[in-house]
């Protein structure tokens, strides 16, 4: 038997919103997160993302319809397609430990609930955790008994682990 090459990935709604084109996004993570979407239509990767996922990236394109940086024509097309990518590409977990205990981790890891439940499911799965929010980066770069759960900034897209320069 040939052992399949993919490994676990887990994106967040701020890497997934960046597949979407958007007026005035950073052009190097658009570029980098797009190349993440690209090697996982290529089969690079098997994508996990938490049940709250779609709730987050509907957030977040409701936001910039608001900021005029996608028509509300726009932002359809854009749930419609992402909705699509989910089925074809994504597996949609619930939490593998009960709320009391999900908000004890959070509290001890300095993280948000959502946060806690995408560096949960990357520990789960053994699978790298990308994310184009540096705040949520940089606290888990704070946190040395974090770093066995793989982290990215999609900023240096394909690089994982501790950089020897934190952004």
């Amino acid at each position: 038997m040939i052992a399949d090459p993919r490994i676990w990935t887990v994106t967040d709604a701020s890497v997934s919103v960046l597949w979407v084109k958007v007026k005035g996004e950073d052009l190097l993570l658009t570029r980098k997160a797009r190349q993440l979407y690209r090697d996982i239509v290529a089969g690079k990767y098997w994508v996990a993302l938490p049940f709250h996922w779609r709730l987050e990236v509907a957030g977040a394109i409701r936001s910039f319809v608001s900021a005029r940086k996608l028509s509300r024509y726009e932002a359809q097309r854009a749930m419609r397609w992402l909705n699509e990518f989910t089925r074809s590409y994504c597996v949609i977990c619930e939490p593998t430990v009960s709320w009391d205990e999900l908000i004890s981790i959070a509290d001890e890891w300095g993280f948000h609930l959502y946060d806690t439940l995408y560096l949960l499911l990357a520990q789960r799965i053994d699978g790298i955790f990308w994310t184009a929010d540096l705040r949520i980066y940089r606290q888990w770069h704070q946190h040395p008994k974090l770093h066995g759960i793989k982290v990215g900034w999609i900023g240096y897209y394909p690089q994982t682990g501790i950089p020897l320069v934190p952004p």
